[in-house]
């Protein structure tokens, strides 16, 4: 059963960046403290690339860092922002204490820069809160299996929040965020994107998987999975903007957004005659995993496989497969474009309506790939912005 009086408040580096935004946080926290709630609170590293403290800032202080003494560096941002956030609550009558990640129990699978929580001992963060103590954890990183310090990857420090808020049973978890609302696409290309007032855990988590980059997936997937309400506040007015539910809501769009990821360049590979097609497609895929290079939008066609790899990667993948193979062919840059939405799982006609959109925006589909959730479509670079609005007004402005 949820512990009735736990709530799990995280800020994000925006919301903390400087003394006025530290004292909007400090007085969410009083309120809540005053409505008889028992805090934990989780912070992010304050601010943006070239904010003293930000993840950024620290990142390109040290381009050249190994694995883990990159690791090291970042948490500095996070436990900088937890000792300055604990002060600040001081400051206006609240016990607090700031923990790193490992003084609050979060173990992971030790995996530098990108590593995934395996356990959380609440231990000390109950003995806090037992003497009416607010712990505030440094978001974003934990201990490996040796001790070591690890991070959990871009918006990690949302993961850390939930997968707190999951450990201790709590009633509620609030991201304190300086946005409006999630949104049905980025409004900063479509201005019409829809206002999202509620939304399941699983629709969230494939639009952060997609490239929507509100909420960290990870943490979406733990939403849902551990049933955790979860609230979006709008840091500047304190509004609760959406709300996160953690199972599937039925009724209204079946389609609840439109979104797109980094750039990508597709890899196209022929076979040489005479070589199996079951061997020609594990040696392609074995080559390309073994050199550590995410893959994604696999079709394979006898002879012939495409797929996708991140830009950065592209020239290293053709260097890796050149030479193996009858021909490797770059692609790019490309963009992959997708609706989400779990409750268009089993109905008829989605995919002709999505290519029959982008055949009207003139948008060429190089490569498609479906899931229970979402359609996506590899289109140019180019092309990008054109096809999410055209996805956008034909699923979800058609909608309204």
């Amino acid at each position: 059963m949820p512990d009735r009086r736990i709530v799990v408040f995280k800020f994000g580096g925006t919301c903390i960046v400087d003394a006025a935004g530290r004292g909007t946080a400090a007085g969410y926290c009083l309120e809540a403290v005053r409505e008889g709630c028992s805090l934990v609170v989780v912070v992010s590293a304050m601010g943006r690339r070239g904010d003293p403290y930000a993840t950024d800032t620290l990142y390109d202080m040290a381009p050249g860092a190994l694995p883990a003494e990159r690791d090291r560096l970042l948490c500095a941002g996070e436990i900088i922002a937890a000792s300055a956030m604990a002060g600040e609550l001081r400051r206006v009558g609240l016990e607090a204490e700031s923990l790193t990640g490992w003084d609050a129990g979060i173990a992971t699978d030790g995996v530098s820069g990108d590593a995934e929580i395996r356990s959380i001992d609440t231990s000390r963060i109950r003995a806090l809160v037992e003497v009416g103590r607010i712990p505030v954890v440094a978001g974003f990183q934990g201990a490996g299996p040796d001790g070591a310090a690890t991070t959990l990857g871009r918006g990690g420090s949302d993961t850390t929040a939930l997968a707190l808020a999951a450990a201790l049973g709590a009633c509620e978890a609030v991201l304190f965020k300086n946005v409006d609302a999630i949104r049905s696409a980025d409004p900063s290309i479509i201005p019409s994107a829809i206002r999202i007032e509620r939304i399941s855990a699983e629709d969230l988590r494939q639009m952060s998987w997609q490239g929507a980059g509100v909420v960290h997936p990870r943490a979406a997937e733990i939403a849902g999975e551990a049933g955790v309400p979860v609230v979006i506040r709008n840091h500047s007015s304190g509004e609760r903007v959406t709300r996160i539910e953690p199972f599937v809501l039925r009724g209204g769009r079946y389609v609840t957004g439109v979104a797109s990821g980094p750039d990508v360049f597709q890899v196209a590979v022929e076979g040489l005659p005479g070589t199996g097609a079951g061997r020609f497609h594990a040696d392609v895929f074995g080559r390309v995993a073994r050199a550590g290079i995410s893959m994604d939008m696999f079709s394979v066609m006898g002879g012939a496989v495409l797929f996708t790899v991140p830009a950065a990667d592209a020239e290293s993948t053709a260097s890796i497969l050149s030479g193996a193979f009858a021909s490797v062919r770059l692609n790019g840059p490309c963009s992959k474009v997708s609706i989400v939405g779990a409750g268009m799982h089993g109905l008829r006609g989605v995919m002709a309506r999505f290519s029959g959109a982008l055949d009207a925006a003139g948008v060429e589909m190089l490569q498609t790939a479906d899931s229970h959730a979402t359609i996506s479509a590899l289109v140019g670079r180019d092309d990008r912005d054109r096809a999410l609005a055209a996805l956008h007004a034909e699923f979800l402005e058609q909608e309204e």
